[in-house]
């Protein structure tokens, strides 16, 4: 798919910014990182002005091993005077049609899964992963990663990363977690710590002593037992926000939804074992 090289004039970041403030900026602060926004947009325009967006992303998925051929649907907003007045279905359907012979299928992020599910996308529950485990701080050191010091060392880092999961697992090359990670937090790349001694991104938070894994980023996965030994404070419990497959085979699923997010499939999506798609990944 092609990417786009923005600019403050491209035709809808106005539009974008209104329904979504603060994502001009970040489109254009990941473009001079190195990420330009790698979205085909499908457009409804009225006199050069453009009243509807809908974006699509080539969203490449492994699913038990088998990679998949997927996109995205994200970013679909319509003009405030003219919403209601099927602009967005337009654009939906196009996009369906269009990605129809060229996909598996087609993903979606959404607080309200009734307006899509008009158009055949289907909820699929995610599961995070909860693991009770006693531990006391760390000895290993970590460092939260800044922009724009840290941009090479997090574009080394992604570019040749290691799969998370054998379950589901997005390929990601930094484009959707450089905008995930720098969307509110700028200059701080949001959860992502680098670790000398993996020579990789860890990306968490702990709140009242209970550690919250987001992702890891290195050439290798290492152990739990090492990813552990860096933390900053001592904890009691583990959530997974990933199929942690890779790290334990004792943490148990419990269905949940990822910051109002519910995760929607357009076409044959396999029936896999509980998963998650992690925040980093999500778009």
């Amino acid at each position: 798919m092609t990417r786009l090289n923005m600019t403050e004039k491209s035709p809808f970041l106005n539009l974008l910014e209104e329904s979504f403030p603060g994502i001009k900026a970040n489109i254009l602060r990941c473009e001079k990182l190195g990420f330009p926004w790698n979205s085909k947009p499908f457009l409804k325009e009225k006199k050069g002005e453009v009243l509807s967006h809908v974006g699509f992303l080539e969203y490449p998925i492994s699913i038990d091993g088998k990679q998949h051929r997927a996109a995205a649907l994200h970013a679909v907003c319509t003009k405030a005077t003219h919403r209601r007045q099927g602009l967005a279905s337009q654009l939906i359907q196009e996009a369906l049609q269009w990605a129809e012979k060229q996909y598996e299928f087609v993903i979606l992020y959404t607080g309200i899964p009734p307006f899509y599910e008009k158009f055949a996308f289907r909820c699929i529950q995610e599961y995070r992963f909860y693991l009770p485990c006693k531990r006391l701080k760390g000895s290993k050191s970590l460092r939260p990663v800044i922009s724009p010091e840290d941009n090479a060392l997090f574009k080394r880092c992604f570019h040749s990363r290691a799969p998370l999961s054998n379950c589901v697992w997005i390929r990601d090359d930094g484009d959707i977690a450089s905008f995930n990670t720098l969307f509110a937090t700028y200059p701080t790349f949001w959860s992502l710590h680098y670790s000398e001694s993996i020579d990789g991104l860890i990306s968490y938070d702990i709140k009242e002593k209970t550690l919250h894994l987001y992702d890891i980023i290195a050439k290798e996965i290492p152990s739990l037992d090492w990813i552990l030994a860096h933390l900053p404070t001592a904890i009691d419990d583990i959530y997974f926000y990933f199929s942690p497959d890779r790290l334990t085979n004792a943490a148990v699923p419990e269905p949940y939804l990822y910051d109002h997010g519910h995760f929607l499939v357009h076409g044959n999506w396999p029936i896999v074992n509980p998963f998650m798609i992690p925040p980093l990944s999500r778009c």
